[in-house]
């Protein structure tokens, strides 16, 4: 890799893993060359905001699958520090305009953002006339938050026999 590439830092917890965030990770990879994604623990995220669905394994998995991503970070910080952003030689960090808070009810990218290494793709993507062009992406925290609530209703159970379909 030609040392002139931008390296760019993407982290989340990547459960549920949707059209959604294959979006965001296409818009994040579209601002360098090199995608880097780091992937929350379960440990991590049943802390900040309760247990994820997929196990880290699996979600590690299945963001190596998306083809706009180069590198996976597994157990990544929960909060994106700056020395985050330095060990791995990421420019800057990019995330969605959903607001990622830790069990404190801070914004979790506080740091890279006071510094000025944070972007936003739906931002930074204009129409002719200027205007932030909001279907190039997808509210991903939202989505799968109603989607979690879905499954862990009790009447979302497996019957005992499910008999041949």
């Amino acid at each position: 890799m030609a040392e002139n590439n931008v390296r760019v830092w993407c982290d989340g917890c990547y459960d549920i893993m949707h059209f959604g965030h294959a979006n965001a990770l296409r818009q994040a990879k579209a601002m360098g060359d090199y995608l880097i994604v780091g992937v929350h623990s379960d440990e991590e995220i049943t802390k900040n905001k309760g247990p994820p669905v997929f196990t880290e394994q699996e979600r590690y998995k299945m963001v190596r699958s998306v083809k706009w991503v180069d590198e996976v970070v597994e157990k990544a910080p929960y909060v994106t520090t700056l020395e985050t952003l330095d060990e791995h030689k990421t420019e800057f960090c990019v995330h969605g305009d959903d607001i990622t808070l830790d069990a404190n009810g801070k914004d979790t990218y506080h740091i890279v953002k006071a510094a000025g290494r944070y972007k936003d793709p739906i931002r930074m993507s204009t129409d002719a006339r200027g205007q932030y062009d909001r279907s190039r992406g997808t509210y991903v925290t939202h989505d799968a938050g109603k989607l979690r609530i879905v499954l862990l209703r009790p009447w979302h159970t497996v019957p005992v026999s499910l008999g041949r379909f």
